[in-house]
């Protein structure tokens, strides 16, 4: 195996022990919190969460990485299939996101965000000679990729349908289209979200609330405790276990895990948990720099792209710079689709690395 494939390695199960050691810490009383008065081992379901997650990931490992680009379609077609299914199950408290299923449930956007970067890997590589045209190198590739992003915003999921949309749009950019296509897009999101909630259209009441909010200045309290569980973590933190703002913190296992990583391990645990997360995506593109398939490089580009972008929202909403919304820090929170698929990713990575990528 590389050095890097087994430093990839290393940086994952790192970041997983740490979330497992600040998961742990949690007591009964914030288990009741969030779950409605309803005590759940939190702790052990996360180890079993975290086991199906190993299990992939040694799977993906041994399978060859050239299946997933031949069988791209069937990955877009699940895609689809897999974010209508919720519509076949009651809502949860409004919302279409999961598959529920006797004894676990499965969030099927967190499989859209794999599918796209695997599609846009593979269209990349068919088209590469052609990534400087608007056509082929964004319209179609960006259209492709629209039915997924609107099934994710019925749901309605809209961080994630934005995170799969800038996914696509940055790993073209990174492969050859042209800045311009990326900055104008930008700038009309941008617009579409002022107007949004500058007139209250097009976005639901409680988007258009929490985007007032933000523009506002006005924290929700969700972020108010978080930022207090920051300033109580000080430098180095109250310990493993320690400290009781967290508690007070919904989400604080799923979304908001850092405000529980900044009580208990302050600011050096903050700065060294992103620190390590660049060193993994660090990793994933050193293992593939001098690959000469541009399936890979445009596996590895999205999978870091989707990484960071998880790991800067998430830090972002619960510092209070990005407006609150639900983005899990990857394979830290509590979420059992978002391991699942993050730490199949990772496997796939490694596959990539130990077959060479000699592919044209």
């Amino acid at each position: 195996m590389p050095n890097h494939a087994l430093a990839l390695l290393i940086v994952t199960a790192i970041l997983i022990a740490v979330g497992l050691i600040v998961i742990s810490g949690l007591e009964v009383s914030a288990q009741m919190n969030l779950y409605g008065g309803v005590a759940r081992d939190i702790f052990r379901s996360h180890i079993m969460k975290l086991a199906v997650g190993v299990v992939l990931m040694i799977v993906m490992c041994f399978v060859d990485y050239r299946y997933h680009e031949r069988y791209v379609s069937f990955y877009y077609m699940l895609a689809i299939v897999l974010l209508i299914l919720p519509y076949a199950f009651p809502p949860i408290a409004g919302s279409r996101r999961w598959i529920l299923l006797p004894g676990f449930s499965f969030q099927p956007s967190e499989f859209a965000k794999l599918a796209t970067i695997v599609c846009m890997a593979s269209y990349i590589k068919k088209n590469k000679d052609r990534m400087k045209s608007f056509v082929h190198g964004f319209l179609k590739p960006m259209l492709l990729i629209c039915p997924i992003v609107l099934l994710i915003i019925l749901e309605p999921d809209l961080s994630s349908a934005l995170i799969v949309f800038f996914i696509a749009l940055l790993v073209l950019y990174s492969h050859g289209s042209r800045m311009i296509y990326v900055i104008s897009t930008f700038g009309l999101i941008a617009f579409f979200f002022y107007v949004a909630q500058r007139f209250g259209v097009f976005l639901r009441g409680y988007q258009i609330s929490r985007l007032k909010a933000f523009f506002s200045g006005d924290l929700p309290e969700q972020v108010m405790q978080a930022v207090r569980a920051f300033k109580e973590g000080g430098l180095i933190g109250k310990g493993v276990g320690l400290g009781e703002v967290k508690l007070s913190v919904p989400a604080v296992v799923t979304d908001f895990i850092f405000a529980a990583i900044g009580e208990e391990l302050g600011l050096v645990g903050i700065v060294s948990v992103v620190s390590l997360f660049f060193l993994l995506v660090w990793t994933m593109l050193k293992l593939v720099e001098n690959s000469n398939d541009t399936f890979v490089t445009g596996f590895v580009s999205g999978l870091a792209l989707l990484i960071m972008i998880q790991v800067l929202v998430n830090l972002g909403v619960v510092s209070g710079l990005l407006p609150v919304t639900g983005v899990t820090l990857p394979f830290m929170s509590h979420g059992g689709s978002s391991i699942a698929i993050m730490m199949a990713s990772i496997g796939v990575v490694v596959n990539m690395a130990t077959s060479g990528s000699e592919a044209k």
